[in-house]
């Protein structure tokens, strides 16, 4: 009897906590799932562009790509900081409107830019990233800790409510909002994107990197370093899919072994960041230095 009364507890409790608070496995995934797929998109938004294209304003009222992006950033501490002052409130029955198809039509009804809205004071823009590597670098480290919170959260998001711009919201639809602001804006740069007045890309810079061992001989790398060199493998291979990347290998000299690439990018900010973001880099395994690069020429392929 109690081995029964026992099975009936542990099977009834996933039905319990839905009735809860707690995320369901359902509906954090569907968060995080937005949450990066508005990331991707927005950084994919601004990644080479250049600084006339990233002031550029198609009209006086209108805000430019630099704005957008910074009302992107800002809005992603913002609304997150929303939602955990809601678990501060006493917390309510779940309501009705806390369900999948609610949820869905939120981040709907966000994406249509036809409705218009202003933005309260605290996220307006003020000019505060001068390039896009700036506001990259914000809005990844923000929007990074928020996936991670979505991931791992045991608050109770879905019985704490407060007043929110499509009627009663509770704490996870703020950050389903969150989310879906991003995306919203994301379209807003493309829309100044494809305004017949907006910069031309110019032609790409080259740049030759060319790294070396920081310290010692190949045969003197530990494991852990190996590793972090096979990391380091993996994001060449990354910076070649964003377009970034035009090629790269190794000099086959045991005595000196170096490697050597060519970046092809919109403006020198991105080498930097390139070379900042690499983790061998990083962990001080490999030095690099850049190099302004002409390339004279290249024979296709096939």
């Amino acid at each position: 009897m109690r081995k029964t009364l026992a099975y009936f507890i542990l099977a009834a409790a996933p039905l319990l906590a839905a009735e809860g608070g707690a995320l369901t496995p359902t509906e954090r995934a569907f968060l995080i799932e937005q949450m990066e797929a508005s990331k991707k998109l927005f950084l994919a938004s601004i990644d080479g562009v250049t600084a006339a294209q990233w002031k550029f304003k198609p009209a006086p009222t209108v805000w430019s790509v630099a704005e957008c992006a910074e009302h992107i950033t800002l809005s992603e501490g913002f609304l997150f900081g929303v939602s955990q002052q809601m678990l501060n409130s006493p917390a309510v029955p779940r309501p009705e409107s806390s369900n999948a198809e609610q949820d869905k039509k939120l981040v709907a009804a966000v994406g249509d830019r036809s409705h218009k809205a202003t933005a309260p004071e605290p996220i307006v823009p003020s000019g505060q990233f001068a390039t896009p590597a700036d506001a990259v670098r914000e809005f990844t480290a923000r929007r990074d800790r928020n996936i991670a919170y979505a991931r791992t959260t045991t608050d109770e998001l879905r019985v704490h409510v407060s007043a929110g711009p499509l009627g009663p919201m509770d704490a996870y639809q703020f950050l389903l909002l969150m989310a879906s602001h991003t995306a919203r804006h994301t379209a807003q740069i493309r829309e100044v994107q494809s305004n017949e007045a907006y910069p031309k890309t110019s032609a790409k810079l080259q740049f030759l990197l060319t790294y070396t061992l920081a310290r010692g001989t190949a045969d003197q790398l530990t494991p852990a370093q190996m590793k972090i060199l096979g990391e380091h493998g993996a994001y060449l291979q990354k910076q070649a899919s964003r377009g970034l990347l035009a090629w790269g290998g190794r000099v086959a000299d045991p005595k000196s072994p170096r490697g050597l690439a060519l970046l092809e990018v919109s403006s020198e900010d991105q080498v930097r960041e390139h070379m900042r973001n690499d983790p061998a880099v990083k962990a001080d395994i490999l030095h690099c230095a850049s190099e302004p690069f002409s390339e004279f020429i290249r024979v296709p392929k096939g």
